[in-house]
């Protein structure tokens, strides 16, 4: 018998070779770990119940989901307070305020603080512009012409027979010792700028101290700050009917659109401000400095008999500084907070949704 006649082995794959797998073992084996069960669609029953309990949860959810993102993108005001000790850091104060019946030269602006630095009619950072009746900038006072003789009015005498200008008119008055402050308003060569606006925006130390508009002529005499006025020019009065458009300690305004309107005699008015220093940090980081505020006023009447003042005139903003500082920090949520959210809102509404259905399934069942 020859060799071919033999037994022939059956070219069977061996076991150890990977190739001969079939390549959709891998994707059965993954058959063993779902556990989420089908149902085929002929065992699957439809009810109009539990079609209205989807409408219900599709609305709900819908809710719930403009909720949610609304309060993602919600900023939070976190706040803190710690000790201040930025005290030498600078302060700037914007004003906006208008008298309607002083002129800019029977006023001037002074800043006084507790460190001792005086700022004397500070004119530096801001301007002040005369005002006509109707309360516009002036033009200035009239000029006489070649020729014009106008009337010097109550002081008109041998020796003052022209007041050509609002300048001598009111010299005229000086020199006859009679209060000029109530024709100023009246009196052709003043009349065209009867009140002044002050506007600008000085630098103070961020300690406690005080910025009035006040009247006469400042000067320093001995380290102390003086006011010096002719008390028989304000016999009749001195008008501080005063409008506040703005006061700006930072980024806030305390007294904007405040309005005062003085009586008879000569007044006195004190705001009494209250800063707390805040500092804002934002969800961007940028920092920002500006200072919290309360207010209080008061006024009185300085005048108490004719050629005798128990105060100075003016208007006069007292500021004080809390030895606290105010920190606020905008915080928003991550992401990983609204997907979240999202995912238990829609797990938990379906989930409530199917045991409703349930029950209602089984209450209709029964009927």
């Amino acid at each position: 018998m020859s060799a071919s006649s033999g037994i022939r082995r059956r070219n069977v794959p061996s076991a150890a070779d990977p190739e001969t797998f079939p390549t959709s073992s891998a994707l059965e084996t993954l058959k063993r770990f779902d556990v989420y069960n089908k149902v085929h669609d002929d065992f699957v029953q439809k009810r109009q119940s539990g079609g209205a309990v989807t409408l219900v949860t599709a609305a709900i959810l819908a809710m719930l989901l403009y909720c949610e993102v609304y309060e993602f993108f919600s900023v939070e005001i976190l706040h803190s307070i710690t000790v201040d000790t930025s005290i030498d850091r600078k302060l700037p104060i914007s004003l906006d305020m208008t008298f309607p019946h002083l002129r800019c030269s029977e006023v001037s602006v002074d800043t006084v603080d507790s460190a001792g630095d005086t700022q004397v009619d500070a004119h530096g950072g801001l301007q002040m512009h005369n005002l006509d009746a109707a309360g516009k900038m002036s033009q200035g006072d009239p000029v006489a012409g070649p020729g014009d003789c106008w009337s010097c009015m109550e002081a008109a005498d041998a020796d003052h027979k022209c007041c050509n200008s609002c300048q001598e008119l009111k010299n005229a008055y000086n020199d006859k010792g009679v209060p000029y402050f109530h024709i100023l308003d009246s009196a052709m060569q003043c009349r065209s700028s009867i009140g002044c606006k002050i506007k600008g925006k000085v630098t103070v130390n961020k300690v406690s101290g005080n910025i009035h508009v006040a009247l006469g002529k400042s000067v320093q005499r001995d380290g102390k700050l003086v006011h010096e006025f002719n008390i028989e020019d304000i016999g009749d009065g001195f008008n501080t009917s005063h409008y506040i458009d703005s006061i700006t300690f930072g980024l806030q305004s305390p007294l904007v659109g405040t309005r005062k309107i003085a009586g008879a005699g000569s007044w006195m008015y004190h705001y009494y401000i209250k800063l707390v220093p805040t500092v804002y940090i934002s969800r961007w980081g940028t920092t920002t400095y500006t200072n919290q505020y309360s207010v209080t006023d008061s006024a009185r009447n300085v005048q108490v008999k004719e050629g005798e003042l128990s105060g100075l005139p003016g208007v006069f903003l007292v500021y004080d500084f809390s030895p606290f500082l105010m920190k606020q920090t905008e915080s928003v949520k991550p992401w990983s907070y609204v997907f979240t959210s999202i995912c238990a809102i829609i797990g938990g509404a379906f989930s409530v949704a199917t045991l409703v259905e349930m029950a209602l399934s089984s209450v209709l069942g029964c009927l």
